[in-house]
């Protein structure tokens, strides 16, 4: 096992180039800020580490390629948080469950929005044998939590991560092994490219189905659903008005109002608090500004005698 800590951007960035490869670490957007990350990585052999990933919001890049670095493949996995990976001239976003693949030889930009945990997989790609098609094709491509290959591997990596350190030799080579054939079965599942549907209609609806499954991230956006597609943020308004729908923003906002309000009328009601980080609310100011423009009452006031007539779907006069 091996692991470090950094207190500092130049620190985190000594060990990015230690570690994984080099790269210029800076705060997001470029506002001086406080920072921490941790690495703690364990190695099989020499084909594979496995490392869990903390870091405060970040912004890491670099500039041009290493031809005489190690080509090293990464592939992150988060556990919380959110990074933003572009290379391959592609630009992927993921979320907690989800995982994106990068490699160190190719220009790179990882951005860590807030702070972020992740369990990484660093594979040597020389040693490895795995299909270079489908590597390029993965490269900065959010792979979704709901992938089953992924959902094994992952599996697989959290039990490694704590009894890697106890393996003989041989029975870490062996697991090594089955580690790059699961990674290797998780790339030929992708298919390159995701295959998005055709027409309007169809393509908001997978967009759509997008926004629920991240409704309690507090970082969903317009913009991030444009990431997730590989879109503008001009063309998801556009094919959700094609489609007949409201605006992307205004789905998303009521689908949050939709979740809020069937929590607060469940049987074991939360706090206003709770209830706003439960549906992506930034905080609980937020939350009851825009559930008091919707339905006339504030969220703790939701349910008292009054405004009982008033009916989630119907907005408010």
């Amino acid at each position: 096992m091996y692991s470090a800590t950094a207190s500092s951007f130049d620190e985190w960035s000594a060990i990015a180039e230690t570690g994984f490869v080099p790269l210029r670490v800076q705060p997001p957007g470029g506002r001086p800020a406080a920072f921490r990350g941790e690495l703690v990585g364990r190695g099989l052999d020499a084909r594979l580490d496995v490392s869990r990933i903390t870091a405060d919001p970040c912004r890491m890049t670099r500039s041009g390629s290493l031809d005489d670095a190690p080509d090293t493949l990464f592939l992150s996995i988060q556990a919380g948080g959110s990074v933003r990976v572009s290379q391959a001239g592609r630009v992927a976003r993921a979320v907690a469950g989800e995982a994106v693949l990068y490699r160190s030889r190719d220009r790179l930009s990882l951005v860590c929005e807030r702070p972020t945990t992740c369990l990484t997989l660093q594979v040597t790609a020389e040693r490895a044998e795995l299909d270079g098609a489908a590597v390029a094709a993965a490269l900065a491509r959010t792979i979704p939590a709901s992938t089953p290959a992924l959902r094994v591997l992952a599996a697989t990596l959290a039990t490694l991560e704590q009894t890697a350190d106890g393996l003989d030799p041989v029975p870490a080579a062996r697991m090594s092994s089955a580690v790059l054939q699961m990674l290797d079965a998780l790339l030929g599942s992708l298919d390159g490219a995701e295959t998005l549907p055709t027409g309007p209609v169809a393509l908001a609806a997978t967009m759509q189905r997008f926004v629920l499954d991240h409704l309690t991230d507090p970082g969903l956006s317009v913009d991030a659903v444009a990431r997730r597609f590989g879109v503008s943020g001009r063309y998801v308004t556009r094919v959700f008005a094609d489609a007949g729908r409201p605006p992307p923003a205004t789905f998303l906002r009521e689908e949050r109002l939709r979740r809020a309000v069937r929590l607060l009328d469940g049987e074991h009601r939360p706090t206003v608090a709770a209830v706003a980080a439960r549906c992506g609310f930034a905080d609980t100011t937020t939350f009851t500004r825009a559930f008091r423009r919707r339905f006339g009452v504030t969220p703790g006031a939701w349910g008292r005698p009054g405004p009982s007539d008033r009916q989630v779907g119907s907005p408010r006069p």
